[in-house]
């Protein structure tokens, strides 16, 4: 089993062929089983064997992973420290904490802007040695607090990150559109579509899959 602290990455600095943040929405207009739907699919995903074969595909074989739950200004909050996986077991164990991750907010409002800014930081900072830096944002709509999000995403692309988006489309059909406009961006950026949260385990799926497969540019 690989899975290392990220304590222990900071004093080796590991080679990674991706340093991925993954940001949930668990603001008010998500519920209970709403949120657990997205725990427990993004567990799913990590137990998958596609999802670790992609990873054995990748030249270093391990990726580096951190969660982190986000609602209105400043709720945002790592879950799940940096975590590196590269095999089967390591998927297991990260998808086990996934499974038992508790809830960080019980409301608030939508502010994208606020969580791209917080997953930059935290991306730049992890300590692993990495060409690809992404940011995958998930949320069931728009930005509704302080200014739109399009400056922070162009903050985190001029950095080197890339920026992509789940759309949680429940009640609002323009969602897809508004994250290719507004949210994502960087090298190879796109949406995935979930129509539904019962859509979240095959939507956050393949955008793993999409994500961890893609090449490095240097």
């Amino acid at each position: 089993m690989i899975i290392v602290s990220a304590a222990h990455a900071q004093r080796s600095l590991s080679d990674v062929d991706l340093v991925l943040v993954l940001a949930l929405d668990v603001s008010g207009s998500v519920d209970e089983d709403e949120f657990d739907l997205q725990r427990q699919g993004l567990a799913k995903a990590f137990r998958h064997p596609a999802v670790i074969a992609a990873i054995r595909r990748g030249a270093k074989k391990r990726i580096a992973v951190s969660v982190v739950q986000w609602a209105g200004f400043g709720q945002q909050k790592v879950s799940l420290p940096w975590t590196m996986i590269g095999d089967a077991a390591g998927g297991s164990e990260l998808a086990a904490r996934l499974a038992m991750m508790r809830r960080q907010y019980p409301d608030g409002v939508t502010h994208i802007t606020g969580v791209i800014g917080f997953a930059t930081r935290l991306a730049l900072a992890a300590p692993f040695n990495s060409y690809r830096r992404v940011i995958d944002v998930s949320g069931d709509g728009e930005n509704n607090v302080d200014k739109e999000p399009d400056e922070a995403r162009d903050a985190a692309v001029l950095a080197g990150l890339t920026v992509n988006g789940l759309a949680i489309v429940n009640a609002d059909a323009d969602l897809p559109a508004y994250y290719r406009a507004r949210v994502i961006g960087g090298v190879g950026a796109f949406v995935v579509t979930a129509t539904d949260y019962e859509d979240f385990p095959r939507a956050i799926l393949l955008k793993l899959l999409r994500e961890i497969d893609q090449p490095a540019t240097t």
